[in-house]
C-alpha cells in the first residue's frame, strides 16, 4: 500500500477513533481512480466516513428494550461493520428486519412501533450503504431511505420527513463526491417537492430545515458547474429561510443555515468582487458563531473560524484593508488551537497558507520587511506538508504563493538574487499546474512571472 495512504489510514483511524479495517474497507470501496491519488480528497473522505460509522454504531448498539433477538442482530451488524464487512452488516440488518416484521407482510396490520422498528432498521441499511465510497452504493442508499420513509409515513409523519431528508441527501452526495450532475438534479426536485407539501408558518421548522438542504444541493450544482446565476439563487433560498426562521424556534438549524449562507456570499463574493456580498457574509459567520457552544461542539466551532478567517482574507484583499486582514489572521490562529499539524497536517497547512496571503495583504499597508518574512515564513510551513510528490496542485498553489511574497520582498530590498529565485519559483508553479490540466489556476500567477523579470533585468543594469 501507498505510504501515504498508510499514514493517512493511521491518522484518521488516531485522529476519530475508529478502527483501522473500517477505513481500509471504505477506501477499497472507492475502486482504483486513474491517475495519481488526490490524498487531500482521500483523507477528507475518510474523516466524513468516520463520523457517519460512529453514528450509525451508536444506533445499532441501543437497546430496544423489547426484543433480545433484534438488539443480538443489530449489535452482530455493529460488530461486522467495525471489521469492515459491509454486506455482512448488511445481512444481519436484513434478518433483524425480518425479525421485527415476526410474519407480518402488510404495513396496516403492523403496530405503529413495529412500523417504526422496521423504518429505522431500513433506514439503517441505508447508512450502511453510504459508507461504501461508490456512487451505486449511494443509489441504493437513497432508495433505502425512500423505503424507510414509506414505511414510517403511517405511524410518524415527522420521522417519516427525516428519513425523505436523508434520501435527497445521500442523491446530492452522488453529485458532491462524483461530481454527477444527475445527483444534484435529482436531489433538488426531491425536495422541491417536499416543500411544496410543507407551509413555511404552520410548519416553519421543517420547512426550514428543507429549504435548508434545498439550498445546499442547489449550491453544489452551482459549485459544479461554475454557474454564477445558480449561487444567487442558492443565496436567496437561505436569505428566505432566515427570515421566517427565528434563533429561538431551532438554534442548531438556525446556526447550521447561517454558516452555509455565510459560505456562500463568500464564494459568490469572491468570484465578483463585491465587497458588500464578503461583508454580509462575515455578518453570517459571525452570528453562528456567537450561536455556536465551543465546548459542545468544538469541530464546528473551528471551521467557523476558518471560514470567517477566509472570509475577511478575501475582504481585506478587495477593501477594508489591514482591519480585516489582521482579523482574518487572528480567526486562523483560533484554528490552530486545535487543527495540529501531527493530526490535521493538509488542514493545518492550509491555514498556513491562508495566514501567509494575510500577510502578503498586510504588507500592503505595513511596509517593514518583517511582514513579508512572516508570510514566507507561513508559506514554508504550508509546504513542509504540501509536499510536490504527495499533492502536487497544492504545492504548486503554496509555492507559487510564496514566490509572490519573495518578490515583493525583493521589489523592497532592491534584491536581486531574491528576485530571480522568485522568478524561478513561479515559473516551476505555473508548468506544474499547467501539467496538471489546471490553466486557469497557473494564469493567476503569470503577472507575478512578468513582473519578476522585469525586476530582474532592471536589477541587473544597477
Amino acid at each position: 500500500m501507498n505510504q501515504e495512504i498508510t499514514a493517512i489510514l493511521a491518522r484518521v483511524s488516531q485522529r476519530e477513533g475508529v478502527p483501522p479495517a473500517l477505513l481500509l474497507a471504505v477506501l477499497a470501496a472507492m475502486g482504483q481512480a486513474s491517475g495519481k491519488p488526490d490524498f487531500s480528497r482521500i483523507e477528507h473522505d475518510l474523516t466524513r466516513k468516520a463520523g457517519e460509522f460512529r453514528s450509525l454504531r451508536e444506533r445499532l448498539l441501543k437497546p430496544s428494550g423489547t426484543d433480545p433477538e433484534l438488539d443480538r442482530l443489530r449489535a452482530e451488524a455493529a460488530s461486522s461493520l467495525t471489521e469492515g464487512r459491509f454486506a455482512e452488516a448488511d445481512r444481519a440488518l436484513a434478518q433483524a428486519e425480518l425479525s421485527n416484521l415476526d410474519g407480518t407482510v402488510a404495513l396496516d396490520k403492523m403496530s405503529q412501533e413495529k412500523l417504526l422498528a422496521a423504518a429505522a432498521g431500513r433506514a439503517d441499511r441505508g447508512a450502511t450503504a453510504m459508507l461504501r465510497l461508490n456512487a451505486e452504493a449511494y443509489h441504493d442508499a437513497a432508495q433505502r431511505f425512500a423505503e424507510a420513509a414509506l414505511i414510517a409515513g403511517t405511524a410518524s409523519s415527522e420521522q417519516a420527513r427525516i428519513y425523505a431528508w436523508q434520501q435527497g441527501d445521500a442523491l446530492a452526495r452522488i453529485g458532491a463526491d462524483f461530481r454527477d450532475k444527475t445527483g444534484f438534479t435529482a436531489s433538488i426536485a426531491h425536495f422541491r417537492a417536499m416543500l411544496s407539501k410543507l407551509d413555511n408558518f404552520e410548519e416553519t421548522v421543517p420547512w426550514a430545515a428543507t429549504q435548508q438542504r434545498l439550498a445546499r444541493a442547489v449550491n453544489g450544482l452551482a459549485r459544479l458547474q461554475g454557474d454564477r446565476a445558480l449561487l444567487r439563487q442558492a443565496i436567496e433560498l437561505y436569505r428566505t429561510a432566515l427570515e421566517d426562521l427565528g434563533q429561538k424556534q431551532a438554534p442548531a438549524l438556525w446556526a447550521a443555515i447561517q454558516s452555509r449562507f455565510g459560505e456562500t456570499l463568500t464564494t459568490l463574493g469572491e468570484a465578483e468582487d463585491d465587497a458588500s456580498m464578503l461583508e454580509e457574509g462575515i455578518a453570517a459567520f459571525r452570528a453562528a458563531l456567537a450561536a455556536t457552544d465551543r465546548s459542545k461542539i468544538p469541530a464546528e466551532w473551528t471551521r467557523l473560524n476558518f471560514e470567517l478567517g477566509r472570509a475577511y482574507v478575501a475582504l481585506g484583499l478587495r477593501a477594508s484593508g489591514a482591519a480585516a486582514l489582521e482579523a482574518a489572521i487572528n480567526a486562523f490562529k483560533r484554528v490552530l488551537d486545535d487543527w495540529q499539524q501531527a493530526a490535521r497536517p493538509l488542514d493545518w497547512a492550509e491555514v498556513q497558507d491562508r495566514i501567509g496571503a494575510a500577510l502578503c495583504g498586510l504588507s500592503s499597508y505595513y511596509r517593514e520587511p518583517v511582514v513579508l518574512e512572516e508570510a514566507i515564513a507561513a508559506f514554508d510551513a504550508a509546504l513542509l506538508e504540501r509536499r510536490r510528490e504527495m499533492v502536487p496542485e497544492l504545492w504548486a498553489a503554496s509555492s507559487g504563493n510564496r514566490a509572490e511574497a519573495r518578490l515583493r520582498l525583493a521589489e523592497q530590498l532592491r534584491e536581486r538574487r531574491m528576485a530571480e529565485a522568485a522568478a524561478a519559483e513561479l515559473m516551476d508553479a505555473i508548468e506544474t499546474l499547467r501539467g496538471l490540466g489546471l490553466a486557469a489556476e497557473a494564469k493567476r500567477f503569470e503577472p507575478g512571472l512578468i513582473r519578476a523579470g522585469a525586476l530582474v533585468e532592471k536589477l541587473r543594469k544597477t
